[in-house]
């Protein structure tokens, strides 16, 4: 197993986060006879995980289609104004706009790559104009989806060891 001794996580911690991961409203006594493990045992396992912030918490996945935001699109954002280039004023305006799903700073020609969930190309259109206003913008639509944050497991990554 090629799991960091230092993360303090084991094979046991990998299979309690790969059932969570799957379904985190999972009972602990199901996630316990999955595991072959008591509910005590599962419980401080996890709150073990929670306590080193292993654990970061729990969500709800959304249908974004059934919410009426069917369009995504990727943004790269290269920040034109020194006020866009303070990251916590240029989170603060991203949240103003809205629509946008997550922003991480790169490497490369632009500083920032943003996922955002708008209704149609009308309202792509309008969502890019007020980025635009932070700076220069480069738009990618998203045509399907082949790998979902869901469906990737973490935890056999970390059991197979680096490829």
């Amino acid at each position: 197993m090629s799991v960091s001794r230092s993360s303090g996580v084991d094979a046991v911690d990998l299979a309690l986060i790969r059932e969570l991961s799957r379904n985190a409203r999972i009972s602990l006594a199901e996630v316990g006879r999955r595991v072959s493990l008591s509910r005590p045992a599962v419980a401080e396992r996890i709150r073990r995980l929670e306590e080193h912030g292993v654990i970061k918490g729990y969500g709800v996945h959304l249908d974004l289609d059934r919410l009426g935001l069917s369009l995504r699109a990727h943004v790269s954002l290269r920040p034109r104004h020194g006020s866009s280039r303070n990251p916590q004023v240029l989170r603060d305006r991203l949240l103003a706009i809205g629509h946008v799903l997550s922003c991480v700073h790169v490497t490369g020609a632009n500083c920032y790559e943003l996922t955002i969930a708008v209704r149609d190309a009308h309202h792509l259109e309008q969502v890019i104009e007020h980025l635009a206003e932070l700076g220069d913008t480069t738009t990618g639509v998203v045509l399907s989806e082949s790998v979902h944050l869901s469906d990737v497991d973490v935890a056999a990554w970390l059991l197979q060891g680096d490829h």
